[in-house]
């Protein structure tokens, strides 16, 4: 790996717009600037008591959110490590309660 590819790839994890990482920031985005995922980020963070299980069921509804344009290759494999870098407990805690 190269001096830049490793400066690159620290740059990534790096914080972004105040969130944890950009993948956090852009799937609280849309969480809550679509009104229908936002009505269900409400329902979410006012029906479950513990900011985990409020985060445990965010993470659910996203993925089924993502499932719907899920296949195989390389666009299944940057969604799931995108997902999978996204901090749900930030989401939840920023959005409770709506």
């Amino acid at each position: 790996m190269t001096y830049a590819a490793t400066a690159q790839s620290s740059t990534v994890t790096a914080e972004y717009n105040g969130w944890s990482n950009r993948e956090t920031w852009t799937v609280n985005l849309w969480l809550t600037n679509d009104e229908s995922y936002y009505e269900e980020l409400c329902r979410i963070t006012k029906d479950y008591d513990t900011l985990g299980e409020q985060a445990e069921e965010l993470e659910q509804y996203v993925q089924s959110i993502a499932g719907t344009v899920r296949g195989m290759g390389l666009t299944n494999d940057l969604l799931t490590i995108s997902l999978s870098r996204v901090d749900w407990r930030d989401i939840a805690a920023a959005n409770s309660p709506c």
